[in-house]
Parts: C-alpha cells; sequence; structure tokens
C-alpha cells in the first residue's frame, strides 16, 4: 500500500538531523574565536558536514555513507579523548563526548527510519523520484503499435506487441503517441510472458518534465 502522508515521504527529523551536522562546524568556529579554544579539527569538520549533506539527499545510499561518516567522527573523536584526557581543558573535552552522544543519538535516527518507505528505490539522487502511475496509453514500440500498462517518467511497462520478442539488453525505438509523440530510445530491462519493462533513454529534461506533468494531470493511482 502507498503511504499518501506528506510527512511520511519526507522523514523531517532526517532533515532536522542534517542541519544539526551542517551547523556544527560553524558553530564549533564561532565557540573558537570568541573562546580561543578549537573543539573539533578540520578533519572533523569535514566528516560531520559531509554527513549533515548527505543526509540531505534521500537515497538509500547517500543515507549509508552520512551513517559511515558520523561513525568515523564518533570513532576519531572517542580515540582523541582518550589520547589527550589529561592535557586538554575539560570544557573542550565534555563538548566532544556530548558531541559524540548527538551524533550517535542521530545515527540511531536514521536508522530508524530505514524501516519506513521514505526511501523509494525508484528515487534518484538529485533528481524527483520516477513514481510510476497505472495508466493504459498508446505507444510505438519498435514500429508496431503497443500500450502501456504503467508509466512513469523514467520508464514503463509495456504489453508485448504481436509476436515480437525481446530479451534483456535489448534497446528499441519508442513513440509515446499520447504525450507530444515524444520519441526516445527504450532499453529493455525485465522481460515477462505478456510485458516488458523498459528504460527511457535519450529524453531531454524538457521532455521528462512533459511526462511528469502529463501523468500529474491524469489523476493516476500509484503503482
Amino acid at each position: 500500500m502507498e503511504t499518501k502522508t506528506t510527512t511520511l515521504e519526507r522523514p523531517r527529523a532526517v532533515q532536522m538531523a542534517a542541519a544539526v551536522l551542517i551547523m556544527a562546524p560553524v558553530l564549533d568556529m564561532m565557540m573558537s574565536q570568541r573562546t580561543g579554544a578549537q573543539v573539533f579539527s578540520v578533519f572533523s569538520w569535514i566528516l560531520i558536514f559531509g554527513a549533515g549533506v548527505s543526509l540531505l539527499v534521500r537515497h538509500k545510499s547517500s543515507w549509508v555513507l552520512g551513517i559511515i561518516l558520523c561513525s568515523v567522527f564518533v570513532i576519531s573523536t572517542g580515540v582523541s579523548l582518550v589520547r589527550e584526557m589529561d592535557t586538554v581543558d575539560p570544557i573542550v573535552s565534555s563538548a566532544k563526548l556530548l558531541d559524540c552522544l548527538l551524533v550517535l543519538f542521530i545515527v540511531g535516527t536514521v536508522s530508524y527510519f530505514f524501516r519506513y518507505p521514505y526511501l523509494d528505490r525508484r528515487q534518484n539522487w538529485f533528481a524527483p523520484t520516477g513514481d510510476r502511475f497505472a495508466i493504459v496509453s498508446s505507444v510505438v514500440l519498435g514500429g508496431a503499435e503497443t500500450q502501456t500498462i504503467d508509466l512513469s517518467y523514467t520508464g514503463a511497462r509495456i504489453t508485448i506487441p504481436g509476436s515480437a520478442t525481446f530479451k534483456s539488453g535489448d534497446v528499441v525505438a519508442l513513440q509515446l503517441t499520447e504525450i507530444n509523440d515524444i520519441s526516445c530510445k527504450a532499453r529493455v530491462v525485465d522481460v515477462k510472458e505478456d510485458h516488458i519493462r523498459v528504460h527511457f533513454e535519450g529524453t531531454s529534461a524538457s521532455e521528462k518534465d512533459l511526462i511528469r506533468q502529463w501523468l500529474n494531470s491524469q489523476d493516476l493511482k500509484k503503482v
């Protein structure tokens, strides 16, 4: 069942955690200018800033990268705390310890949200999610007229026309006759008994936007 709740689609807790990580180096620099004591090294700044940016990208690989960067930060900070226990200002040590606990809490929060449908397998790193909609739409596949079973701006499932045969990896010409006759290449990524799944290749940004707008105007159900 598709989750329709806006909050579920965009996990605010993870976005807030990302903002905290991104702001941490800035706050540390402000503190060091006022007190003369720098809590973290430039390497630590890079780790937590990079983790924050990674968590802003709604993609599992990016979230895993963020968790890894956070883990490296906690380990490196923990090692430095042990080594410098007798030489570092207790205030600085306390600040490092609190920040490690905060980062661990953030890692736990992000890990918790892996259980929920926030991360669509069709989600691109820097582009909208390729939501797939159930729709029967006329297309021309390899010169033969047929129709879609479902459609997104990145690909489709298409009924196999006539006695045509396909195999994974085939690239065929495709024309979306109901969407301004958009023409592109379609790479076959899966073959079933009565239909194939294809990924569009060669579509421009404007053509992708046109497909998205057309789909959104049809009041369709996501699949």
